[in-house]
């Protein structure tokens, strides 16, 4: 509710800047800056809101420059088009905040050719940024005044979930404590964790693996810590654990009374970069949108009228995004709420309301599709295709506008799903992150590792993470999989299961690490562990 009420705000201030001043040549601008930047600040840490923004913001201005200052035929539009969405789709496998990027590279493209506006290339690109920096302002401002506490509460939570995992280590109620503290740890990493609540959390994942019933006075000691945490202190719920237990001493080790500093970034390096962008799934990615891009960006050409704009590429840009869900899911959701959007801002148009009316519903409506968005993506979109519909009617209302950007949306949705999911080789896969390859690989790496002695573990930190972030992304991929139309469904079914025992050995191959690390190693359990891994290999194809 906090973050509509500051969406609200952010919209109301451009929109109302645009009534009182009359530039709404440039305020029409900001506002798309601030309607596109507020997708980006709806859930997450704070820090990954800031790179997000950043990242929008700086696709959106070079895309808009490009777009503004490519030629005027034909043949260059279309050309250019697909190659920015070639170019958004390579990008788009780098890290976190770069699909952000990548679509607004598109659409910032798509901006500059259709957009119609008389500012100048640096002028659309200043005023976007405008409006993206009055939404960062304004659901940024928290994060100024309480620094740290966003990365205090999601390690108090990891700590939670993981005194709640001990509890049910070994109990039916065992599996489901354990996602939770799976989600809790997402959250963490997301907000820069703590390293005891990360050390805890491993240990919590060794001892659930083991079944290892965890003494009550252990269990104490990690609530206690994370009421330190919460509170700002450090860390000084010591905890004297039987020798004879690997997975107590880790919990001991995690619980040393030291400050509890965020832990440092781990940077995504240059080279990591550029080779992530190589792969075979970013070099189909970057096909699949610049096909979707150039095509539409013909379509739009070829219907000869500057009132259909950029919304239908813009349509495709947001459909085709693998990244964010699948372009089935998402082309039924942004249809349906389009509908909504179009027809309720038709009805208030037809009354041709005053522009400090229009301000008010525009802004309304953008803090609704920040209300929304967390629950359901299609009641997102009714709030911002009215946000953008009103702010579109600022400068003088046309009935008719609803009519066309919902014509043009049905327009970009067929392009979408003919090119970019029906004729498309792949859409008939798992996506990408489903699939269980990448991630048994880094399990078996995790686990090679985990054998050796602890001053030859050169990548340590690097495989634990990479194992651990690879089967609970190849779970979640697989669970939102489901909806898809068969094949895919299927497939997706008989990969959860396999996913859910992938995120098992990750813990066990946790547990072994502990045992090593007091030089108790279970050859036959090592075996094992290699035999389970390689049986899902192939499993979901």
């Amino acid at each position: 509710m906090a973050a509509a009420g500051r969406a609200f705000g952010a919209a109301a201030v451009i929109a109302g800047f645009g009534v009182l001043v009359g530039d709404l040549q440039a305020v029409s601008v900001a506002y798309l800056g601030a309607a596109c930047a507020v997708a980006f600040v709806v859930v997450g840490a704070y820090r990954g809101r800031a790179l997000a923004l950043t990242a929008q913001g700086a696709g959106a201005a070079v895309g808009i420059t490009v777009g503004a200052l490519a030629p005027a035929s034909p043949a260059a539009l279309i050309g250019i088009a697909a190659v920015a969405g070639a170019v958004s789709g390579a990008v788009g496998t780098i890290g976190p905040s770069a699909p952000g990027f990548g679509m607004m590279l598109s659409i910032g493209v798509a901006f500059g050719q259709f957009g119609g506006s008389t500012l100048t290339w640096w002028q659309q690109a200043a005023w976007y940024l405008v409006g993206t920096a009055v939404v960062a302002a304004a659901t940024l401002a928290p994060w100024l005044f309480h620094r740290g506490a966003v990365e205090r509460e999601a390690a108090a939570a990891v700590m939670s979930a993981a005194a709640d995992l001990c509890v049910a280590a070994g109990t039916p109620g065992g599996r489901e404590a354990r996602m939770r503290l799976a989600t809790a740890s997402a959250v963490a990493r997301g907000a820069r964790p703590l390293p005891a609540a990360e050390l805890v959390a491993f240990a919590a994942a060794s001892m659930y693996a083991d079944g290892e019933e965890v003494p009550g006075e252990a269990v104490a000691a990690i609530r206690t810590a994370a009421i330190q945490i919460l509170a700002g202190e450090p860390v000084s719920a010591i905890y004297r654990p039987p020798a004879d237990s690997p997975g107590l001493q880790a919990l001991a080790d995690a619980l040393r009374p030291v400050p509890q500093r965020p832990a440092a970034w781990r940077k995504h390096t240059w080279t990591s970069a550029v080779r992530s962008a190589l792969t075979p799934a970013a070099g189909a990615n970057a096909a699949r949108i610049g096909l979707c891009m150039g095509l539409a960006t013909a379509v739009t050409i070829a219907l000869h009228e500057p009132a259909h704009s950029f919304w239908l590429p813009l349509t495709v840009a947001v459909i085709v995004r693998p990244e964010y869900a699948s372009v089935f899911v998402r082309t039924v959701n942004r249809i349906c709420g389009t509908v909504a959007g179009a027809a309720g801002t038709a009805l208030l148009l037809m009354a041709h309301p005053a522009p400090l009316v229009i301000a008010v519903a525009a802004a309304v409506s953008l803090g609704f599709a920040v209300l929304t968005a967390p629950k359901l993506y299609g009641l997102s979109v009714i709030g911002v295709t009215a946000s953008a519909l009103l702010a579109t009617s600022l400068p003088s209302v046309d009935p008719v506008l609803p009519a066309l950007r919902l014509l043009d949306t049905v327009m970009g949705a067929a392009v979408a799903v003919v090119f970019g999911y029906l004729l498309w080789p792949e859409a008939r896969r798992l996506p990408g992150v489903a699939r269980l390859d990448a991630a048994v690989e880094a399990a078996t790496s995790y686990l090679d590792e985990a054998v050796k002695e602890p001053d030859e573990r050169v990548h340590w930190q690097r495989r634990r993470d990479e194992a651990y972030r690879l089967a609970h992304q190849a779970r979640a991929g697989a669970q939102a999989a489901v909806v898809e139309p068969p094949p895919v469904s299927k497939m997706a079914i008989k990969v959860i299961p396999a996913a859910a025992e992938l995120e098992d050995i990750a813990d066990e191959i946790t547990a072994v690490a502990a045992a090593r690390d007091i030089g108790d190693v279970d050859q036959a359990r090592v075996a094992q562990l290699r035999r389970r891994l390689s049986a899902l290999t192939d499993v979901g194809g």
